[in-house]
């Protein structure tokens, strides 16, 4: 896994954690759905599309995978 930083707003930056917020998820996780419906699906893996979008109804799921792969948050 890479990591990147981006330049938000202030305005974008508090919209942003609002609607993670809203959908029970972390901010890092509505960046990685949001860049996944821009990108244009691989044809020869189509199915791939839909990698990582599995419900858990677990609404901290996304932070636990954070904490996988970033490591601990306090």
């Amino acid at each position: 896994m890479l990591r990147t930083q981006i330049s938000l707003s202030e305005e974008e930056y508090e919209a942003a954690k609002q609607e993670a917020q809203r959908l029970g998820i972390s901010l890092a996780e509505l960046l990685r759905r949001s860049l996944r419906n821009a990108l244009p699906v691989d044809q020869s893996k189509p199915w791939m599309q839909y990698a990582g979008m599995v419900e858990s109804e677990n609404p901290q799921s996304s932070q636990s995978i954070d904490e996988l792969v970033y490591g601990h948050k306090d």
